[in-house]
Parts: structure tokens; C-alpha cells; sequence
């Protein structure tokens, strides 16, 4: 004990900021970790909508923590469902999943869908009827207002799909830019051209988890890897808009441990993204997303210096 606090107090020093972060983290950690074990309050509650994760390999002993977040939130959702595809885990679920369980959380199995488990899973097997589905991931810590303020933005926008974090798509002319061009949105207007990431939380409408069903399992084909890029090519083709809830990319803290193994080195690094968004987009799509450009964006072109407007 009194190591670490000594470790403690010279971070502290060193970098004050950064030590106190990482303190939040293990007391907010420690916290969720008691609630998961004593707690009896149930997960899910009256928000009108179907909260989705799914998880794998060693993120299973770690997801408890993302669950626990949500579970805190403002606003429960009516369902909160974990989806797997290691049978022998849905069977027999570790204690810490069958506390949970017993609050009101349901683990299902599904094919190995690779990150498509977050909507296919959902969307094709049993979708409910007027209620949006809400994808999170397994490797983050949701803040309280998160499920209220997606839920806030599809009560003012219902034909949309809402995300606390997204990307603007970029063209070179006619042309798709790389994806590492591709910019942080900086608006809440509805485009074809807003893309949100799944990091952060991503509210789908019934009528793309519709579209998703009907779509069926093109993606293992065209993007077995990249989920949002699939659900957005199914977006635009379909005629749904995406929207950030605020003008500004949320980021949330990392659970410790679990960013071995991610698809960003393999999408992003290495270039697997384009792959995927080439096979993904045709030329209706590409020519429905760069006649989109939402209006303060491009307002905000015109009074560039040296802009051209007329």
C-alpha cells in the first residue's frame, strides 16, 4: 500500500493530469467492478429502446464493466442483450455474466459474424417492432447521459441513425478518398455523407434494421470486417441519413486490457478500410453521398479564403 502511494504521489508530480485520469478510471473500475457483484438493481428499464453488445475470447471477463456503465445510465434500456458465438460460454456463463443475467441482461448465441454481431444478429432474427436498436461496444465505459442523449436526438430526427461519434466522407473529385482523409464530423446536421462509428454508441431506426435483414449476410462477402462501413453503404442505398448527436466526436474511457487484439491495425493501419468501402459503395451510392453536403459545411467552404460561391 504504501508503494503505491508513493507511486501515486511522484505522478502526481510528474504529470498531475494524467495521474489523476488514471485514478478516475480505477476508482470508477473499482466501483462498477462492487456494483456488478453486489448489486441488485436491474440492468435494464423503461427507455424505449434495445441496447446490443457483443463480445469474445478474453474481452468476456472485461465486458461486465461496459454493461455495468450502461446499467448506471440516466435511462435503461427495455432490453440489454449479449450476444456470442461461443456456445459453450451461453451455456454456461461465467458467475460474473449470470449476475447479470439475473438483473435483467440476456446472453444470446449467434454465428460468428465477426463485428456484425452489434446489428445482424438483432436486426435478422428478432427485431422489435417500433423500438430503435442501440449498438455499443465491449471495450468502453458509457457516461450517464449516453443512452438519454441518443435517445433525445431520435425523438427530434426518427428517420435518421444517431452516433456519438462519426466521420464525414471525403471525395478526391468523383472520387472516394482514402479513409484516413476522411474527417471528424463537426456538426449535427443529417447527411449521407456523416458516417458513425460504432465506438461510441449507434442508434439504428427500425427501418434499417429492416433494410439490414433484407440486405442478409452480403457483408461476410464485401466487408466481413468493417460494420459500420457496411451499415452505412446500406444507409445511403436505402435512403437513411446519419447524424452526431453533438458537434463534436465523443471519446470514452478504454476498460484497461482490451485493445489487444482490435480492428484498428488491420482496418485503419493497414488499409483494410479502403478494401472494404471500395467493394461496399457503387456508383448510385457514391453519387448520393457527394450530392449531400450538409449546410453548414458547406457554408463554411464558401467563406474559406479564396472560395468561390454562384
Amino acid at each position: 500500500m504504501a508503494g503505491r502511494l508513493a507511486r501515486g504521489l511522484s505522478g502526481l508530480r510528474r504529470d498531475p493530469a494524467a495521474t489523476l485520469a488514471r485514478l478516475r478510471l480505477e476508482l470508477r473500475l473499482r466501483l462498477l467492478s462492487a456494483r456488478c457483484r453486489y448489486g441488485r438493481r436491474r440492468v435494464t428499464g423503461t427507455g424505449a429502446a434495445v441496447v446490443n453488445l457483443t463480445s469474445y475470447g478474453h474481452r468476456i471477463d472485461t465486458v461486465f464493466y461496459a454493461i455495468e456503465s450502461i446499467a448506471r445510465g440516466a435511462v435503461r434500456p427495455r432490453r440489454l442483450l449479449l450476444w456470442l458465438d461461443e456456445a459453450d460460454v451461453v451455456a454456461d456463463p461465467p458467475p460474473i455474466l449470470r449476475r447479470l443475467m439475473e438483473r435483467g441482461l440476456e446472453v444470446l448465441w449467434c454465428p460468428d459474424y465477426g463485428p456484425h454481431k452489434k446489428q445482424y444478429a438483432y436486426a435478422s432474427t428478432m427485431a422489435s417492432a417500433g423500438l430503435p436498436l442501440v449498438a455499443a461496444d465491449d471495450d468502453v465505459l458509457y457516461p450517464r447521459l449516453w443512452l438519454a442523449d441518443l435517445l433525445a436526438a431520435y425523438a427530434r430526427h426518427p428517420e435518421d441513425v444517431h452516433g456519438h461519434r462519426a466521420h464525414r466522407v471525403e471525395f478526391d473529385g468523383a472520387r472516394l478518398a482514402p479513409y484516413r482523409r476522411w474527417s471528424a464530423c463537426t456538426g449535427t446536421e443529417a447527411s449521407y455523407r456523416t458516417l458513425c462509428t460504432g465506438v461510441s454508441g449507434i442508434l439504428y431506426p427500425p427501418a434499417l434494421l429492416a433494410a439490414l435483414a433484407a440486405e442478409g449476410e452480403e457483408f461476410t462477402r464485401l466487408a466481413p470486417w468493417a460494420d459500420d462501413i457496411w451499415v452505412h453503404s446500406v444507409m445511403v442505398r436505402h435512403g437513411v441519413r446519419g447524424r452526431q448527436v453533438a458537434p463534436w466526436q465523443a471519446e470514452y474511457d478504454a476498460i484497461p486490457g482490451t485493445q489487444r487484439g482490435t480492428l484498428y491495425g488491420r482496418n485503419v493501419r493497414g488499409g483494410g478500410n479502403d478494401a472494404q468501402i471500395a467493394a461496399c459503395f457503387g456508383p448510385e451510392e457514391l453519387s448520393r453521398m457527394r450530392a449531400d453536403e450538409p449546410a453548414t459545411t458547406a457554408a463554411g467552404r464558401a467563406a474559406e479564403p479564396g472560395a468561390h460561391v454562384g
